[in-house]
């Protein structure tokens, strides 16, 4: 036995619903039955059973998945990868609040796409029986019986005045089945795909052989360059800054290059607090009005080693810079500190 297609066009909705009402009494499975309008009319209004809706449990599934991810972003990363920052917990409260948010948002809206899409039967696989008129304000009506019903599904629709009928075969609109199966099983591989493929790369579970960064690519640090090896038995310049408490260097003499060289130094380190001319009068002064200008007679009294330990230390609120500064930068600037001495006389 041969199903066939039966598409009735309707120009009111009561005719049409009418002719639903019979068709089903005709003992027509109401999946059988498909309505076609321009006009989004209710299944109630039509006398169908409302079909049973599914974004409620996608858009639940989808903010359970959102959250998820958050979990792993802002719990488990950074427990891989330990960055303490500002004293804060490795998952701190309201970052992480403001991810979990995010992700479950974006979850459910995602999911209740695809629940919209799927809703609707989509994507459409098959061949359609169709006719313009519906654009029109038709209501288009169509069925499929077999040919037992067929002479009184046809008398149900001439009944309720159907001023078109069109018959076709079923054997041209064959039902999707497995192909519409096969697309969302692709498109679900693909998703997952690309959610578990940063994923395994993240957490090392697959390992790429490729260059990381900076650590395994050649560099020259600061100063750094072409070193011919020492000569056998000397002594290596690079040692403690002090010992016991003292600069474990000499003092460098006070040239003029050196002084030079200490106004420059001095100018990077040390002129945001003192100010270009050491009087005490940096950009930093209105914040902090107790710096003294250099050129006083308490600073010029202070020996060498004295304004050395300063400079290496800090003192009071003075910042340690010894970090900053080599010994030997160190020594000079020391020597422009003494020189301002001898220029304010």
């Amino acid at each position: 036995m041969a199903d066939t297609l039966l598409l009735g066009l309707f120009d009111d909705v009561a005719p049409a619903a009418d002719a639903i009402h019979d068709l089903r009494e005709l003992g027509v499975p109401e999946n059988r039955i498909t309505v076609m309008s321009n006009i989004p009319y209710t299944p109630k209004m039509l006398g169908l059973t409302p079909p049973r809706q599914w974004f409620l449990p996608f858009i639940a599934l989808g903010a359970l998945g959102g959250a998820g991810i958050a979990f792993f972003i802002t719990y488990i990363t950074p427990y891989l990868y330990e960055i303490h920052v500002g004293g804060q917990p490795l998952t701190p409260f309201a970052p992480s609040a403001i991810m979990y948010f995010e992700f479950t948002a974006l979850g459910s809206m995602v999911m209740a796409f695809l629940s919209f899409l799927l809703q609707n039967r989509f994507p459409v696989l098959r061949k359609q029986i169709y006719d313009e008129r519906i654009t029109d304000g038709y209501i288009g009506v169509q069925t499929q019986v077999g040919d037992s019903l067929l002479d009184a599904a046809v008398n149900v629709f001439e009944a309720n005045h159907a001023r078109i009928l069109n018959r076709e075969s079923a054997k041209a609109y064959k039902s999707p089945g497995m192909m519409h199966l096969a697309f969302w099983g692709a498109v679900g591989v693909l998703a997952l795909g690309a959610v578990l493929t940063p994923l395994l790369l993240t957490y090392r579970i697959v390992k790429i052989p490729w260059l990381d960064g900076m650590n395994k690519s050649p560099a020259i640090g600061y100063q750094e360059g072409p070193r011919r090896a020492e000569p056998e038995g000397s002594v290596p310049i690079n040692g403690p800054v002090l010992i016991a408490g003292q600069p474990a260097s000499e003092r460098i003499e006070a040239s003029e290059e050196s002084v030079t060289r200490g106004q420059m130094l001095f100018d990077i380190n040390c002129a945001m607090c003192h100010g270009l001319g050491a009087g005490g009068d940096g950009p930093l002064k209105k914040y902090l009005p107790e710096i003294p200008a250099l050129t006083d007679t308490r600073i010029q009294d202070m020996s060498e080693d004295e304004i050395f330990l300063v400079i290496t230390l800090g003192r009071n609120r003075m910042p340690a810079i010894g970090e900053n500064l080599t010994p030997g930068e160190t020594w000079d600037v020391v020597n422009y500190v003494h020189s301002l001495g001898a220029t304010s006389e």
